[in-house]
């Protein structure tokens, strides 16, 4: 569902507690729960604890969890191409290995190398204007 996709961008974008998620995506904090126990569930989410008093805990994507970044890219990919927009897109694609701004693939296409979770960071654009 789309909160599921929204949780895992933020996951991906290292947003990793409750309340920075929950800012992020929008959720009521009764969905964003529910979203991430299933998550959790289903293996792609580890809770780990933080703070103890009160007790704070940081959600991180497990391996599994990490091996669908090529399905969030080529969902970016998607929208790109069969939903381009007038307005500069949100979230911009930094390939660390070269440093380079990359299109949504499986391929840096600055330097042709395999984009992984790893070797990918997701960042604001400063172009895109969010009222």
């Amino acid at each position: 569902d789309e909160w599921f996709l929204l949780i895992l961008r933020e996951l991906f974008r290292h947003s990793y507690k409750f309340d920075e998620l929950q800012k992020s995506t929008g959720a009521a904090s009764n969905i964003l729960t529910s979203r991430l126990k299933r998550m959790m569930d289903l293996g792609i989410v580890m809770k780990t604890l933080y703070q103890e008093r009160p007790p704070r805990y940081k959600y991180r994507l497990t391996e599994a969890g990490l091996g669908l970044m090529p399905v969030a890219l080529e969902m970016m990919r998607y929208g790109d191409t069969w939903m381009p927009c007038s307005m500069p897109t949100p979230i911009l694609l930094r390939h660390l290995t070269c440093g380079q701004i990359t299109r949504p693939s499986q391929i840096c296409t600055a330097c042709g190398v395999p984009l992984e979770a790893i070797n990918l960071r997701m960042e604001d654009n400063p172009e895109a204007v969010i009222e």
